[in-house]
């Protein structure tokens, strides 16, 4: 079974950094994505060592001695802030909760003396890795006294991973049925998430153990370890809800609840009655709803400006006078007006296919655009008006 470890290792280390490209293709606009790039970097990398020590390649890989600790560290914290941000997307990040960065920045530089061991030296100490397992448990590490950093690490892990899923029940209860309605799908990715780190700290105490008590490595806890990392990043690949979703839950306001949306028609900007015969107010409604020059993604401030002949500050300041709401809410409500209005094309064309032709340059600018304008997701929301 040992023989296998190596591959597998290697192989949840190239998922996961594949995963991590596809995050930044596909959600590299929405900020709050970047706590989870960083979480499975920190997951890649631990892999990633996993595989050239346990293939013994690390005598290639030099550099990768004795840094899975420092990665290990930050990934609590990084599934912290990124929960927290999903769960509070209107809030911004308090200077007071960067202080839990002080634990994985502190340990960063007290075991910072063991990255520049001379290779010699490093060499040695993987020899005596391999005669006997535990020698890495019962070493100092930098200026930490030897059987100290593993347990810390793990019951720091697992202590986060407990505050997490109460933060999630938590939320849950203060937003009431309501919340957990609109954002079912993103609050179960959140849970798998937790879940899948708080068990990685899991099978890292049991190979602890392993070590502790038998001076030999346990193979079955790195291939649960691995089997997990696959299933949450293929999770959220094949979930088009939690795409939905990728800048944060739905928060609840008052004028709109679970059974009261905006309708087709409230969806499509209106023209004030006071300007029903302002000549720009009429060429703006010809050139938007009857050409429907927003149809084409490189319609913006600038280029419709120049259809109409007049400046973009001027388009910009007079939209929002004709209509009461700014330029960009103008376009894109155009355009999700659109894509409702082509349900009937949704069996005959995918879901991708029906966002490009409204418009949208890309899944995620629909998304947070329909999410910002309508109150719900998409999914949701044409569930909801079908019956």
């Amino acid at each position: 079974m040992f023989v296998y470890v190596p591959y597998l290792s290697f192989l949840t280390s190239g998922i996961g950094f594949l995963f991590i490209f596809f995050l930044i293709y596909r959600f590299g606009n929405i900020s709050k994505v970047y706590w989870l790039i960083g979480l499975v970097l920190c997951i890649v990398w631990m892999e990633f060592y996993m595989y050239a020590l346990t293939s013994k390649h690390i005598y290639q890989l030099l550099f990768l001695s004795r840094t899975a600790n420092v990665f290990r560290a930050f990934i609590p914290v990084f599934l912290y802030f990124y929960i927290w941000t999903m769960l509070n997307p209107d809030k911004k990040i308090a200077t007071v909760q960067l202080l839990h960065f002080i634990f994985p920045v502190t340990l960063t530089l007290v075991v910072a003396p063991d990255f520049f061991l001379p290779n010699s030296e490093k060499i040695v100490l993987l020899d005596d890795y391999y005669k006997q397992n535990d020698i890495l448990l019962i070493r100092p590490t930098g200026l930490i006294p030897a059987g100290i950093i593993q347990p810390l690490l793990i019951n720091f892990g697992l202590i986060y991973g407990v505050y997490n899923a109460w933060l999630l029940q938590n939320t849950k209860k203060i937003n009431g049925i309501d919340f957990f309605k609109r954002n079912k799908q993103i609050l179960n990715w959140l849970n798998l998430l937790t879940i899948s780190v708080t068990l990685f700290f899991v099978f890292q105490l049991f190979q602890y153990f392993s070590l502790s008590f038998n001076q030999t490595y346990n193979p079955l806890s790195q291939i649960f370890k691995c089997s997990m990392v696959i299933i949450f990043c293929n999770y959220l690949i094949i979930t088009p809800n939690v795409h939905e979703n990728m800048d944060g839950c739905i928060i609840s306001q008052p004028s709109m609840t679970w059974n009261n949306f905006l309708s087709l028609e409230d969806i499509n900007p209106k023209l004030l009655a006071a300007f029903q015969k302002d000549n720009l107010a009429l060429k703006i409604e010809e050139i938007c709803k009857t050409n429907k020059c927003y149809l084409d993604k490189s319609c913006d401030l600038t280029s419709m400006a120049n259809l109409l002949e007049v400046s973009p500050g001027k388009l910009s300041s007079n939209v929002k006078l004709f209509y009461g709401i700014s330029f960009v809410e103008f376009i894109n409500r155009l355009r999700i007006h659109y894509f409702l209005s082509s349900a009937k094309d949704f069996d005959t064309f995918t879901f991708e296919t029906c966002i490009n032709n409204s418009g949208f340059k890309s899944r995620s600018t629909f998304y947070s655009s329909f999410k910002k304008y309508v109150g719900i997701n998409p999914s949701a929301y044409l569930k909801v008006i079908s019956k």
